[in-house]
């Protein structure tokens, strides 16, 4: 999976440290060209909006994974015959977004709500595993009420504009991880926008709804970004 990772949507004033947002600014206009560049202020900017989480070891991700670790995004066999490479590569990259997140309490089991028409959501079966938390995975609709308050995780298929917005006021005031299909501007309130290209998977992340989700996402997360896929 090349490093495609890119901050879409400004980091909110009230996430950011003190002088975090001239140093950004520094930063994109320095004229350094390149992937190098790109990284380091992809970096800079996602540790500015996690500024406020609490302190960590910088090679301890959340929910203790190992990145050097293929591990640690297990769930059903990567030889499921019955889930395609595809899907099997959006399994495994979405496995590990979320066990690179925290919650405000971390819960003993996870749950995910898929709603929506996903097209890539064949490998996310009823129970996985992120990291050392057991995941449940159920689908909902996209008009249940309740859906911030019983989903911590919440993976966006197909969805209209309208259909959107009800997702996003379900969620909003909720310590919600939202991962979505079918997003590639990634503005309009998803904290990660899936890019399936075949099974070369990549995914970009707003800042913007990072901070306002009320979960905490490490910065090793872009750690996903710099390792092929291998269904």
């Amino acid at each position: 999976m090349d490093a495609n990772v890119r901050a879409a949507g400004a980091c909110r004033a009230s996430a950011l440290r003190p002088g975090c947002a001239t140093e950004i600014a520094a930063l994109a206009t320095s004229g350094r060209p390149g992937w190098s560049a790109s990284l380091r202020h992809v970096l800079l900017a996602l540790a500015c909006a996690l500024g406020a989480a609490p302190a960590a070891p910088a090679d301890t991700p959340a929910n203790s994974v190992d990145p050097a670790n293929a591990a640690y995004i297990a769930g059903a066999s990567r030889t499921d015959p019955a889930v395609s490479p595809r899907d099997a590569a959006v399994r495994r990259v979405v496995l590990g977004i979320i066990s690179f997140t925290r919650w405000p309490t971390p819960p003993a089991r996870l749950h995910l709500c898929v709603t929506g028409r996903p097209d890539y959501a064949q490998g996310l079966v009823d129970a996985l595993q992120a990291g050392s938390t057991p995941l449940e995975v159920q689908h909902v609709q996209f008009d249940d009420s309740t859906l911030g308050a019983t989903c911590q995780v919440v993976y966006l298929g197909d969805l209209s504009d309208t259909e959107r917005q009800q997702v996003s006021a379900a969620v909003a005031g909720h310590s919600v991880l939202t991962i979505a299909e079918h997003d590639p501007s990634c503005t309009t309130g998803s904290m990660f926008c899936l890019n399936v290209d075949g099974e070369r998977i990549t995914f970009d992340i707003n800042l913007d709804a990072v901070a306002r989700s009320g979960v905490r996402v490490h910065p090793n997360v872009l750690n996903l970004a710099r390792r092929p896929v291998t269904p």
